[in-house]
Formats: structure tokens, sequence, C-alpha cells
């Protein structure tokens, strides 16, 4: 199992293996409201795998880490096996063939908390080094406190509307971020980034783990939605996990950042 709703019936995990079910079936038209990424706009982009089948993303952090959700790799009781999972990378077009693969060997999961939906973050130590190749690590976020109006760019392979099917290739999307006194209405504001797409727009069902960037920087890493697929807003925000309250533990486990 890769998700339960936790907290209130509208919560549902972004995991592609979630099952979700809403007050009301709302088809929506491509994330969700979302374009085509362009070859190497974002090269520390992956797909992380359970036994070669997509369900979540990740980002390069160096050659042996990956960043991700810890909902996708971990639960209360710690970490899954992690030979049940690999990373795809340079691939703006995801398969389920061994193309651009390389097994995970450890998971490292912060200190996840399943009801709270805090410490949502993991880090993945790679079998091997990453080949050289079009790939490039990214920039995390040390502090970032979101001004009234930002925008910010999320991607992802999820599904592109609500229960369909997920993307082949790379979606992007321009959201609007939430400041933190919003935020901090409904969730904790130490541990979450709340973001809109409206109308139409967002993350959905496989896009947990794939980053919220902000001029370049990777701000978030997708964890939750309030509401059903293409529901973004204010009122019901996408909710990711800030980076910057997880500096420091990131560098402490990926030791060659």
């Amino acid at each position: 199992m890769y998700m339960t709703n936790f907290l209130l019936p509208w919560l549902v995990l972004l995991c592609e293996r979630s099952v979700h079910v809403s007050l009301a079936e709302v088809l929506t038209n491509r994330i969700v409201d979302g374009t085509d990424a362009a070859e190497g706009e974002f090269p520390y982009a992956v797909s992380l795998r359970h036994n070669s089948k997509h369900i979540c993303g990740g980002t390069i952090l160096s050659e042996k880490y990956i960043l991700t959700a810890a909902h996708c790799v971990c639960s209360n009781d710690g970490p899954r096996d992690p030979q049940n999972y690999t990373i795809q990378y340079d691939m703006l077009k995801i398969t389920e063939e061994d193309v651009n693969t390389v097994q995970v060997s450890e998971i490292n999961c912060h200190d996840f908390d399943v009801e709270k939906l805090t410490y949502d973050s993991a880090v993945l130590e790679l079998e091997s080094p990453l080949p050289e190749g079009k790939w490039k690590p990214v920039k995390i976020a040390k502090d970032f406190t979101p001004s009234e109006g930002q925008k910010g760019t999320i991607i992802g392979w999820g599904r592109i509307f609500h229960m369909g099917p997920i993307s082949k290739t790379l979606q992007k999307i321009e959201v609007e971020v939430y400041d933190d006194e919003t935020c901090g209405k409904k969730f904790n504001k130490e541990h979450h980034i709340c973001l809109g797409a409206p109308p139409l727009g967002g993350a959905c069902n496989g896009d947990s783990g794939t980053a919220l960037i902000v001029d370049g920087v990777q701000v978030g890493i997708a964890s939750f939605i309030t509401n059903i697929c293409g529901t973004s807003n204010k009122r019901y925000p996408n909710v990711y996990s800030r980076v910057s309250s997880y500096y420091d533990w990131i560098h402490s486990v990926a030791i060659d950042l």
C-alpha cells in the first residue's frame, strides 16, 4: 500500500499507487493542465519506480543521492525494502524498460509522521553512481519565505486528469505559491508550502516526490493534495514539504553535497 487518506477525508498523498474516493468524478484536461517540458529543461528530474513501474518522482542531489517524498518509500516503521526500487534518469519520456535505470541501495527516511504528514522527505542512496550524461544536480533552498503572489513551477509524470492515466512525458505548470500566513491557517508552515494552479491545474497521483521550483531552486517536495486533482486553490491547496526545513538533514545524509 502506498497511500491511505489521512487527517480529513479529502487529504490524499500523491503517490501513483494511491486510491482516492472523491466527492465527485471530475475530468480536467491535463501534472493536471500542464504542458510538456522541453528536453533538458529539468535535468535533475527522475522517475522513482517500484518493480519497474512509475510511482513517484524525485530529484538528483548528486551522482549517488536522490531526494523524494518519504511516503513513497517509508512507513511509520521506517524504510521499505530498497531492492524493490529503481530510478530512471535522463528521460523526458519514461518507460517501463530498463533504460537509464539505477538500483536503489539504501532508503533514508526523515522523521516521517504519517498522521501529521510532516517530515515527508527521504534521501535515496544509489547502488552505483549515475553515469555521465545530460543530468545535473538540483539546487535546494536553505531558506525560503514565499511572498504574496510568488510564482513557481511544479513538474511530474503524474496523472493528467483525475483518475486518468499517468503522463509518459514530463509535465510542468506555473503555480502560485501562497504566503505562510495563508498556508499556516490549515497546515504546519514549518513543514508545508501551499500552492495552487486555478482554475483546473495542479499536482495529481504519481507526482509525489517531484519538485516545486522557484527561481531555479527546489523549495518543495510534492506531498499531498486536499481535494480531487485539478482543483488546487487557496481553499484546497496542493501541499509540498518545505525543503529549507530539512536542508541540514539532507546534507547530513547526502554526504557528497
